[in-house]
């Protein structure tokens, strides 16, 4: 039974630290190319590429540009977009993260910040849509024009 119970921390352990390798708490002050702060808007999802690591993914810039003309661009609350920044800072109350692009193994993701926690990763196009629902689904019909 105990056999079976660290087997089961270390594998929550292990998948919920995958994008943890990615993902640095630094100094306020640090600077980055880009940022989102306190300030609005606080949350974000953004669609960036390793260009280091592979070429075009079609089925991420499809994926993403319907995700972005769902609940993007941008409102008082929250961007939408895609960036060709290496590097990703985000500022919460207690703490400021910051994502390292050039690190991925993978040429796309999504990064979602949703103002209180740590950003999510995301390589895995098919979760893309799901991850924005259950972040940002409260946000449709946001959009001004």
């Amino acid at each position: 039974m105990k056999k079976q119970l660290l087997l089961y921390s270390w594998v929550i352990l292990f998948f919920t630290s995958c994008s943890s390798r990615y993902v640095a708490v630094v100094s306020p002050e640090a600077k980055m190319e880009f940022g989102i702060m306190l300030e609005a808007p606080s949350k974000g999802m953004f669609f960036v590429e390793n260009e280091k690591v592979g070429g075009p993914n079609v089925e991420h810039t499809n994926t993403a540009n319907s995700l972005y003309n769902k609940y993007g661009p941008a409102t008082d609350q929250m961007f939408v977009g895609r960036t060709n920044a290496r590097q990703l800072k985000f500022k919460t109350e207690g703490q400021t993260y910051l994502v390292d692009i050039t690190k991925f193994k993978k040429g796309t993701a999504m990064v979602i910040f949703d103002g209180k926690n740590k950003p999510i990763i995301t390589f895995n196009v098919n979760k893309y849509r799901s991850l924005a629902k259950k972040y940002f689904g409260k946000e449709e019909g946001n959009r001004f024009f």
